[in-house]
């Protein structure tokens, strides 16, 4: 369903398609990871089953942060759920229904609810962030609250919230640098006062610093390992002006739980955006947290857009794409060069499929011919 002879041909040519006027270029890793390759495949052989004995097929959410996929389901009679039908499953799902679980899983009250209607369960949650979720429950088990570097509202952070505060665990929430520099501010000081009101409630279950005196770190599976990394040495420097060296090392504990096909596309990403492009098109959903860290990537290097589909690429000298400062979709003019040969990259993240890759490619070498 989401396959491309194109990207294919393009991939065993070591991922260069020459054109008259330019070249088009893939990065040695790109599109559909294997926790994303997974879920899509059971979804698949959800639907096949469902057409069989004609049961309805529910979604719990999207199955991966990527509109077309969705929407392809969508046309293949699944239904997915949003808002308060996936807050209470059971008015809408009856015991002979089936009822997916998306790559992100669903948050603990929401899985109790639904196992309690007897319906049958297909849980296509991605093995990385299930890991995730072990390490953080077990670093809770063992007396430590929890920073997780990432969205907080991403789906798979507010799943990761939901099993750290059923365990009984504290969790503060960073979204980025900035927000982990601010809660270092308030270790390294031992501040009691302001914690909650400077993190809000959707970022942390707890009312002040204490809880996060002993600390696990993990960051949401899709951000940027570099940030990861520099959250980490952030973190290790408050700790130690406040408790000394030794000590720091027994209050803090790491774990690097972005997934490995997130560091691969990162990698590749940097490392086709250094190889001198005139233009990086990054393919994916406007709500995927690991696309759009790819045209972070990208933007740093050379002139980048993040659309979610060919059909964005209006014309020559207009595009639909993503706008990094407000989260949503703007319009970008004269954005392909008028000088010729180009040479530009397509970028996909890790739940982008490769038939959209295909098509944009597809669609740009419309203007290299």
């Amino acid at each position: 369903m989401f396959d491309s002879p194109l990207v294919e041909r393009i991939c065993a040519e070591g991922g260069i398609w020459p054109l008259r006027r330019g070249q088009l270029l893939l990065p040695r890793d790109f599109g559909f990871c294997r926790g994303v390759e997974r879920a899509i495949a059971m979804l698949e052989q959800a639907v096949a089953a469902a057409k069989k004995t004609r049961r309805r097929l529910f979604l719990l959410g999207q199955i991966i942060h990527n509109p077309y996929v969705n929407r392809r389901f969508e046309e293949c009679g699944v239904r997915i759920l949003t808002g308060r039908e996936l807050e209470d499953p059971a008015a809408v799902i009856s015991p002979a229904d089936g009822a997916v679980i998306p790559a992100f899983g669903v948050p603990v009250d929401v899985e109790r609810r639904l196992r309690a209607i007897g319906c049958q369960i297909i849980d296509t949650s991605c093995g990385d962030v299930r890991r995730l979720w072990t390490w953080a429950q077990r670093a809770v088990a063992n007396g430590r609250g929890v920073l997780i570097f990432g969205r907080a509202r991403h789906d798979e952070t507010v799943v990761t919230k939901s099993r750290l505060a059923a365990g009984g665990g504290s969790y503060i929430v960073a979204e980025d640098l900035r927000q982990v520099e601010r809660f270092c501010e308030m270790i390294a000081g031992g501040a009691g006062k302001g914690f909650a009101e400077a993190f809000g409630t959707e970022a942390t279950n707890a009312s002040s610093i204490q809880p996060f005196e002993n600390l696990a770190l993990v960051s949401q599976t899709t951000m940027l390992y570099d940030e990861t990394m520099q959250a980490r040495s952030l973190l290790r420097a408050a700790f130690e002006r406040r408790f000394g060296r030794d000590e720091a090392e027994q209050r803090l504990l790491f774990e690097p739980t972005v997934c490995r096909a997130t560091q691969d596309r990162q990698s590749a990403a940097l490392e086709l955006c250094r190889s001198g492009l005139d233009l990086a098109v990054v393919v994916g959903g406007f709500g995927s947290s690991n696309t759009r860290h790819l045209h972070e990537i990208a933007a740093r290097h050379v002139p980048a857009y993040f659309i979610e589909t060919a059909e964005d690429i209006i014309s020559a000298n207009k595009l639909r794409c993503f706008d990094a400062a407000t989260g949503g979709e703007t319009a970008a003019a004269d954005w392909l060069p008028t000088r010729r040969p180009l040479k530009i990259a397509v970028l996909a993240g890790a739940s982008s499929p490769k038939s959209v890759v295909g098509e944009v490619l597809q669609r740009l070498a419309e203007f290299l011919l």
